[in-house]
């Protein structure tokens, strides 16, 4: 028994290492010649310094009036943020102007929840079974959004707003339902079908009003 119990747990050990991080941190090495396979190498621990543990970026407000939608958003994920690797957390400071909308979309790898620092933002989202949960945040207010359901957020307030989002993914993935179904090539006459669109004209035209935001 004791040489059975002393072999599961070196075996434990085995399986842990093979499958987890038994790490405090990896601070992530993002040259474009390291090798990745989930997440990214670790830096070389003898030039970490407190610095790759900081993230500065969210005391400067973004300027909304440049995005499509009015809403302006200041990333910290490991790609702007390598401490986060194998950490699983990410954040955003979102900055919106007045009327900013953050278009419907999902993140496949990650839920989120919604911090309101400034304004009054109307967000929500919709479940599996189809059904919309929302509702109008004020100063302080926190809401959340199950992984991989489609989710919005807009303000509705009088002035600019600014919301803190926090993600429990080290890259959780964007993907915007207008731009999937718009800008991807999928074929005219598939859209047309399911989204009643008469004809290819009135596709071109849904495409064409389909905002820059976050990139696109």
């Amino acid at each position: 028994m004791k040489n059975f119990i002393q072999m599961f747990f070196v075996k434990s050990h085995e399986w842990n290492f093979s499958y987890g991080i038994e790490m405090d941190f990896c601070v992530a090495d993002l040259s474009p010649t390291a090798p990745r396979v989930n997440g990214f190498p670790c830096k070389d621990r003898a030039n970490v310094t407190s610095k790759d543990f900081l993230f500065t970026d969210f005391r400067t407000a973004g300027n909304a009036s440049v995005s499509g939608t009015n809403v302006y958003p200041t990333f910290a994920t490991v790609l702007q943020y390598p401490a986060l690797n194998t950490l699983g957390i990410s954040h955003a400071r979102l900055d919106f102007g007045i009327g900013g909308v953050v278009p419907p979309h999902t993140h496949p790898l990650s839920s989120e929840t919604l911090f309101v620092v400034q304004g009054s933002i109307l967000t929500g989202f919709v479940s599996f079974d189809g059904v919309l949960y929302a509702e109008t945040l004020q100063k302080g207010d926190i809401y959340i959004f199950p992984k991989g359901t489609l989710h919005f957020q807009i303000n509705v307030g009088t002035g600019p707003a600014i919301s803190f989002n926090s993600l429990n993914s080290q890259s959780p993935g964007f993907l915007f339902a207008a731009n999937q179904l718009l800008l991807s090539n999928i074929p005219a006459a598939v859209l047309e079908s399911s989204l009643g669109i008469p004809n290819a004209t009135d596709l071109n035209l849904l495409e064409a009003s389909v905002p820059p935001f976050w990139g696109n």
